[in-house]
């Protein structure tokens, strides 16, 4: 029997490390190796670093085999190509290679001699798209719901408006166009499917996401009842700590009496039942804030930041036990496909695995929104831009599935709240890259993973808060000021507190706390509930 050896690229992470999923190497490796598995006799997963008589080359390795059988694919397609003594199996993306890699394990080996090939399709991945013609091809990358996502760099913004101009000869009607400093967000959609353009100035970076409208409907605004009657009000709400809770959940109640929420928090569940009740208490937090003459509690809008048990389960159990007896408009979020999240520490897919879609059911059905960079919403008198998506990692590959989180800044008469989520070093570095002071610099921030091993220092000096929600429970806190600060996270602590000009700090206690916005924490009175 033959020895083979299964060749992956050499940019590759085949590094065992523990407490990531998959043990910690990449998805092209993982396949490497259960191909190497499969064809037993010694046959290895090896690195693209020498050449052997027997090989077969997985994904983008350096080899001239692969180029050859690149260029005979389309983007939503993948193969198996027989060329000079090596088997190829390849696709343009990760995805799209690990499912040529299940295609080769069907196959009789004794087949695949000289000149053997076979290409597959994805039809449900649209690429027969414009493509801008200049620039440096980077590379592609699947998303969520279906999309893909392909990227050039070094595109002038003249040469955006000639790629754009390509697109709407191509019959695309643009539906909305947004800037953020000299970063360009558009939106195009034609029969049914859309593409989304996202213009970098730093690096000239072009980046297409394409997919079905009805996957991927376009974000629009909510007008609610009486929008400016009266006051907006945040809430903080508390977690059972004590029970093993964690998390964040913050909710605005606007002025005609409905709401918006962040994320959710932890429940802990053994045997498929819940341990802790978070669920119950937002139920009974949202009654208890509720000014409506009706007495309904209608969420408009439900952000979920990423798809961690800590954010999700408390929407996931309130729609199960609540959902009848509420009205949950929209579901906001960009989560990141299963490959995407393949080799990143903690990942979770509730919005893959069905999690969401049985939490729809139960709400009786709410439309979900797939956030995209530049998306700008507007909710009964406050707006919300999208200033980061996991998408934008690629080329980088997500290490922390906290880097999934999105980031948004919210805007309610002029004052500005900085969302975070969970997002680590990668997207802070993202967020410096990309924007100044005058689009980070806002009065509260919610700190990144509640305060723990999140964003970087210089972040939040260019955020400048004056107000942190810092969504850890008090003592937890209060620990990050014992003894010398080591760790980076801790000295970070260190430099919010002491360094920075902040007024005031809202940590978990026992109570929930809910104050008006705009919020002057020198004039303002917490409500505590």
């Amino acid at each position: 029997m033959r020895k083979w050896y299964v060749v992956y690229e050499s940019a590759l992470d085949d590094e065992v490390k523990e407490g990531y999923a998959h043990n910690g190497v990449d998805a092209e490796v993982g396949a490497c190796k259960r191909i190497a598995e499969w064809l037993g006799d010694e046959s290895q997963a090896v690195r693209d670093s020498e050449t052997h008589e027997h090989e077969i080359l997985v994904g983008n390795t350096a080899r001239e085999q692969t180029r050859r059988a690149l260029e005979q694919l389309g983007f939503n397609q993948y193969g198996i190509f027989c060329h000079d003594k090596s088997i190829v199996v390849c696709g343009h993306c990760a995805a799209a290679t690990l499912k040529a890699c299940e295609e080769l394990m069907k196959c009789d080996m004794s087949e695949l001699t000289e000149g053997f090939y076979r290409i597959f399709t994805n039809d449900k991945w649209i690429v027969d798209i414009p493509m801008p013609q200049c620039g440096r091809y980077v590379g592609m990358t699947d998303c969520i719901f279906d999309s893909v996502r392909l990227v050039w760099e070094q595109i002038s913004p003249a040469e955006l408006e000639e790629y754009c101009g390509l697109v709407a000869a191509e019959g695309y009607s643009l539906i909305y166009s947004n800037a953020i400093e000299k970063n360009i967000f558009r939106r195009y959609e034609r029969d049914g499917r859309f593409l989304h353009v996202t213009y970098r100035e730093a690096g000239g970076s072009v980046a297409v996401i394409s997919g079905e409208c009805s996957k991927s409907p376009a974000i629009s605004d909510i007008i609610c009842e009486d929008a400016l009657r009266g006051k907006v009000r945040l809430t903080q709400m508390t977690l059972e700590y004590f029970c093993g809770s964690f998390g964040m959940c913050y909710i605005l109640t606007l002025a005609d009496g409905s709401f918006v929420i962040i994320d959710g928090g932890q429940v802990r569940v053994k045997n498929g039942y819940p341990k802790t009740y978070d669920y119950l208490r937002l139920y009974t937090l949202l009654k208890e804030l509720n000014t409506r003459e009706d007495g309904e509690i209608i969420i408009r809008a439900w952000f979920m930041t990423h798809d961690h048990a800590d954010h999700f389960n408390v929407f996931y159990w309130f729609c199960k036990e609540y959902g009848a007896q509420v009205t949950v408009e929209r579901y906001y979020a960009c989560p990141c496909s299963e490959t995407v999240a393949y080799n990143s520490k903690n990942p979770d897919f509730a919005s893959t695995n069905g999690r969401l879609e049985r939490a729809r059911q139960w709400a009786g059905g709410f439309d979900i929104i797939r956030l995209f960079p530049g998306d700008r919403l507007n909710v009964g008198g406050i707006s919300f831009d999208v200033l980061y998506t996991v998408d934008e990692l690629y080329p980088e590959r997500l290490r922390y599935f906290n880097d999934s989180s999105f980031v948004c800044a919210m805007t309610f008469e002029g004052q500005r709240t900085m969302w975070l989520g969970d997002i680590c070093t990668a997207p802070s570095r993202f967020l410096r890259k990309h924007y100044t002071e005058e689009t980070l610099k806002s009065d509260i921030v919610q700190l990144a993973h509640h305060g723990l091993n999140g964003a970087e220092q210089e972040l939040y000096d260019m955020i400048d808060g004056r107000v942190l929600l810092w969504s850890l429970r008090n003592r937890l806190v209060n620990n990050l000021f014992d003894g010398e600060p080591i760790e980076e996270h801790k000295k970070v602590a260190r430099h919010l507190r002491d360094e920075m000009r902040v007024e005031q700090i809202f940590t978990h206690t026992k109570d929930n706390v809910t104050f008006d916005l705009p919020y002057d924490p020198k004039e303002g009175t917490p409500t505590l509930m």
